[in-house]
């Protein structure tokens, strides 16, 4: 026993005496400036990453040569047209009678007609963009019209002609509102009135529901994204973008807003993990499988994927090279593929990827619809028009199967019917037929079927004959 002590006492007087030495060797954890032997570090604020100069000029040359496939007014539809406004906002031209015009100034004050029906209309509520009429015509949700024309940043005031007269955006904000119906998908309801009202908003639709901002946010929180439009990737975006305005605005991120910061946060994880290495993401979105095998559907599924991860990102993950990378993937292919046939979902859902992208990465701000800039964008000078052109397709055109009419109510009693007498328009010619003089390109973009199903050939569709179209 006393042999095991006396070694416990030479074990201790061992340790004690070696963390004695070592103490004179420790590195200090602390500056000891007072005493004047090292210098305190001074604090620096960290500097930004600055762009990358070579990614945006790559970006900026895409966005560019993108915007010379210009669409033909009065030929190409109101569902087209409005794609191209979402990614160019008021800069967006449209051939009229070989002159190039601002789209915006034209669907304005001309009222113009597709297949003799209007673009907008004047209802009891306020008033609205047309409703479906067929596939890639006028708006194939609720709402998604005015959705697409948000980054224009129209004012309430900004007045769109009808039949039976003027009617502003805040009609069209009022009729949304009164109108919601819960039986159709919400996402760009959500994605338009986000943009106008404040996150606290509260109202009473004609059906006698109560509904808000909020409610829209946890309705977009429980839709199934491998279930919805186009992969999911729009819910997404209508999700980051109501997030990011209620805490522009001052909001704080919890309750619903908790909910929809995680659930994005959740599907940009999901999205870094599916990621090819060129860039690129699946044809089937989230289901993580199908590979682009045509132009447009190498931008298709990038495209839609990069538009949702670029609003919905912090500033710090832009940075990130697996973002960067796949805003690379869609310049190159746009400026790679400058002269092939294009389709118009696809394509201006890409090149709003990338005009988001730099935007964000340069410090535009985003768009307030209650600042308007001090002065009118110029337009840029006319070039020779490169119209969007088409091939005619080995297959079959698709039909309306494909494109599921509108849910239809029960209380059709109270649907709100335009106030001015609607025009008779003529029974669109079958899709199959519309291949006619090369001038519209369009295609599959828009899935919004409810089950899987295998990635249909890509369908490119020309403008209907001339002779169905009001001039």
């Amino acid at each position: 026993m006393i042999n095991k002590h006396l070694v416990c006492i030479f074990m201790i007087a061992v340790s004690v005496s070696a963390s004695s030495a070592m103490g004179q060797f420790r590195e200090p954890n602390y500056a000891p400036a007072e005493q004047g032997v090292i210098a305190s570090p001074r604090i620096v604020t960290r500097t930004p990453k600055a762009p990358n100069r070579d990614l945006i000029e790559t970006v900026t040359e895409a966005i560019d040569i993108s915007s010379r496939r210009y669409l033909v007014a009065n030929e190409h539809s109101p569902w087209q047209i409005y794609h191209g406004l979402n990614a160019y906002r008021r800069d967006f031209m449209l051939d009229l009678d070989g002159k190039l015009v601002p789209a915006v100034d034209w669907l304005s004050a001309t009222n113009p007609q597709f297949r003799g029906l209007p673009w907008f209309e004047k209802t009891v509520h306020g008033g609205r963009a047309h409703k479906f009429t067929s596939p890639y015509h006028f708006e194939g949700h609720p709402n998604q019209s005015l959705a697409l024309l948000v980054m224009c940043n129209l004012p309430l005031d900004h007045t769109f002609q009808t039949d039976g007269g003027p009617i502003t955006v805040q009609d069209i904000v009022n009729n949304a509102k009164a109108d919601l119906n819960p039986r159709e998908e919400l996402t760009w309801t959500l994605w338009f009135l986000t943009h106008y009202l404040e996150s606290e908003e509260t109202w009473l639709t004609r059906r006698g529901e109560t509904w808000s901002i909020e409610k829209l946010v946890a309705n977009q929180i429980e839709t199934q994204v491998t279930k919805a439009a186009c992969g999911g990737t729009h819910n997404l975006y209508a999700l980051a973008a109501a997030r990011n305005n209620h805490v522009r605005r001052g909001g704080q991120i919890r309750g619903v807003w908790l909910q929809a910061d995680q659930k994005i946060n959740r599907y940009l994880v999901a999205a870094k993990s599916l990621q090819r290495p060129d860039g690129s993401f699946p044809t089937n979105y989230f289901r993580g499988y199908g590979y682009p095998k045509s132009f447009s559907e190498q931008i298709a599924s990038t495209g839609h994927m990069m538009e949702w991860i670029v609003v919905a990102a912090n500033q710090k993950q832009l940075d990130d090279p697996w973002i960067e990378n796949g805003i690379r993937y869609i310049a190159e292919r746009l400026i790679q593929y400058r002269d092939e046939s294009a389709e118009c979902g696809p394509l201006y859902h890409a090149v709003s990827a990338l005009v988001l992208y730099r935007e964000r990465v340069t410090g535009v701000a985003w768009p307030r619809h209650d600042v308007q800039p001090t002065s009118p964008s110029v337009a840029p000078e006319a070039s020779p028009l490169a119209k969007v052109p088409a091939t005619e397709s080995s297959e079959p055109a698709k039909t309306a199967e494909n494109f599921p009419a509108p849910v239809q109510i029960d209380d059709r009693k109270m649907d709100a019917k335009p106030i001015a007498p609607k025009q008779t328009a003529e029974k669109p010619n079958d899709l199959s037929k519309q291949a006619q003089d090369g001038t519209l390109s369009i295609g599959i973009e828009e899935d919004l079927l409810r089950e899987p199903q295998k990635t249909a050939p890509v369908e490119r569709l020309a403008a209907p004959d001339s002779g169905s179209v009001v001039q």
